[in-house]
């Protein structure tokens, strides 16, 4: 058991001043010296300036994007389920944006608590880069049926509906909604292969002349290759990017939803 707990937190208090400072550039811009660090081993750059209003800002003017950068395209890593990700990491952590950098404002008596908050925020963001397809698309699916539930009653929603055709277990609809006049088909589209499979179920619904209507709701549409997105598109009905754009989402959803 630890006995002597004052001589502990003496010890810890003095490693922390000695590990975390404050230090001034050149050029008289004020930057913070943590232990925080991206995987390649730089430092999270971490900038102190004082607000009109009293208050101090904490600023990585935009080294967290740029270290994203290197391994993915930013648009696209803003977009999709990484983008809703992200927004609710700086929802819960407080953090806002300015011309791409992260910032988090407090004041002078809680400036410690809020270079361990930023820091953490930060490294919660660059483990998004971590996440692979797959955990991607199992997000997608979890986030789709949530949007769809909070538009439909769950009463007009079949999930893996298998329409009256020959061989229906090979064909499977993501969801099925009672439509206006014909029901709608809502596919899923987190990659390429998905992309393929869509195409093939709903060219071989044509065949049987099955009435329905389709949306294809795309975890991120740019990642599609061209020609398979075209091929989609010959076959498919309205298509949503990806699941941020949600009044698109909205609106095509409710609009051939019965009532």
């Amino acid at each position: 058991m630890i006995s002597d707990i004052e001589t502990l937190r003496r010890l810890l208090c003095e490693r922390l001043c000695q590990d975390v400072g404050i230090e001034q550039r050149p050029d008289g811009v004020l930057m913070l010296r943590t232990h925080f660090r991206f995987p390649d081993g730089d430092g999270y750059p971490i900038y102190l300036s004082e607000l009109s209003g009293g208050g101090l800002r904490l600023s990585d003017r935009g080294h967290t994007l740029m270290h994203i950068s290197y391994e993915h395209d930013i648009d696209s890593f803003m977009d999709g389920t990484r983008g809703m990700l992200m927004e609710r990491i700086m929802n819960e952590t407080g953090l806002s944006w300015e011309d791409g950098a992260f910032c988090l404002d407090t004041t002078p008596e809680r400036l410690s608590e809020a270079v361990f908050g930023l820091g953490q925020a930060l490294t919660r963001l660059f483990d998004l880069t971590m996440l692979s397809r797959t955990n991607v698309g199992s997000t997608f699916y979890d986030d789709l049926a949530d949007l769809l539930t909070s538009l439909v009653d769950e009463a007009k929603i079949q999930r893996d509906y298998l329409p009256e055709i020959p061989n229906a277990q090979a064909y499977p609809v993501d969801y099925r909604i009672e439509g206006k006049g014909m029901p709608l088909y809502v596919y899923g589209i987190p990659n390429r292969d998905k992309a393929r499979l869509a195409t093939i179920m709903l060219s071989y619904f044509h065949r049987h002349t099955l009435k329905f209507e389709s949306i294809l709701v795309f975890a991120d549409q740019s990642e599609i290759p061209r020609m398979d997105l075209a091929r989609l598109s010959d076959v498919g009905g309205e298509m949503i990017s990806s699941l941020a754009s949600h009044e698109d989402f909205t609106r095509k959803i409710i609009r051939r939803v019965a009532a």
